[in-house]
């Protein structure tokens, strides 16, 4: 589909109409930082963000959801969402996220993804701590979006992605006139510019396969604090606990996020604990994103957001990890 153009003064009135429709979400600016919320009107929603302090995965992935309940006589478990809902403004990094995440067949992530029309707004100035081309996605990238759209100062371009999104272009084609030709790619080649981070992808799995047992994670890891906050904040991480609650007439089975960099995660029930260390909680995050999702999906767990870069106490920084890995003594890094 052709490119199509909103102008910003239509966006309140736009906002309005989706919302009389669906269930709108997008990014609202609390305190000090930026996170995915309801919008009732579009006063709330901030599209002149950088990126998201909080990824829009929690819309999928609750931080706490009840998978199922039981009264005391019978189980309550056909609570599936489904809330028909619009997303607007999600980056393309965080809709990349969702991609790699369609590959879990949850069946609560997958009746919400179905249930959602998701509205991307490509990302014209980066930070520095992002890293989207180097593992593979683009500051304009579509994958994971339904429709994607760009700022070009008085008006965002509109390019419809999925047949969903072609549909959703179509109910409020009210709204948006022709788009000027040729003013996307030359956005997108300034966004792609600005991104300085390369890294040899290719030499990663092997780098990774070959050092296992290297003294190169026990010297990275020194500095990790093992908070955790790097996963919350991963648009692509899912690792949950199971717990139960009492009510007053039976019980309640909740799910909530959990974190790989937890030294009780691995916890067994006999009192072992098979990554008692850091080094090991470490070893197994980085090895999970870049070398067993590879192996599995064909597709690196990572999208280069660079939340964890930003928002790690100690300044641990991934690419460097990586580095330092590839960097390392007996490190092979060709398959």
């Amino acid at each position: 589909m052709a490119e199509r153009r909103i102008a910003k003064n239509k966006i309140p009135e736009f906002v309005t109409a989706v919302g009389a429709d669906h269930a709108v979400f997008g990014p609202r600016a609390e305190t000090d930082i930026v996170a995915f919320g309801s919008i009732s009107s579009a006063d709330e929603l901030v599209l002149d963000y950088r990126n998201s302090t909080i990824s829009a995965k929690e819309l999928f992935l609750p931080r706490a959801e009840v998978v199922y309940e039981f009264d005391g006589t019978k189980f309550v478990d056909d609570a599936l969402p489904d809330q028909k809902r619009v997303v607007i403004g999600m980056r393309p990094c965080d809709c990349r996220a969702l991609a790699l995440l369609d590959q879990i067949k949850d069946p609560f992530y997958v009746t919400r993804r179905q249930n959602t029309t998701i509205v991307a707004l490509a990302c014209n100035l980066p930070l520095s701590s992002c890293f989207c081309t180097a593992v593979g996605g683009d500051p304009f990238g579509h994958e994971g979006a339904d429709l994607l759209m760009a700022d070009v100062g008085d008006a965002l371009l509109a390019k419809a992605i999925t047949p969903k999104g072609e549909d959703f272009l179509k109910q409020y084609s009210k709204f948006f006139s022709a788009g000027a030709t040729g003013t996307w790619d030359k956005q997108a080649t300034q966004a792609r510019d600005k991104i300085k981070y390369e890294l040899p992808v290719e030499t990663v799995k092997p780098s990774l396969d070959s050092t296992f047992e290297n003294d190169v994670w026990e010297t990275t890891s020194q500095k990790c604090l093992g908070c955790g906050a790097c996963s919350y904040l991963c648009p692509t991480c899912y690792c949950f606990d199971l717990v139960d609650e009492k009510t007053s007439t039976g019980l309640k089975k909740i799910r909530t996020w959990d974190c790989c960099m937890f030294s009780l995660f691995t916890l067994h029930a006999s009192g072992h604990n098979p990554r008692p260390v850091n080094t090991a909680r470490l070893r197994q995050k980085i090895m999970h994103k870049f070398n067993y999702y590879p192996q599995r999906y064909g597709l690196d767990g990572c999208v280069g957001c660079g939340r964890c870069v930003r928002i790690c106490p100690v300044n641990l920084d991934i690419r460097q990890v990586l580095e330092q890995i590839i960097a390392a003594p007996n490190a092979v890094t060709e398959e």
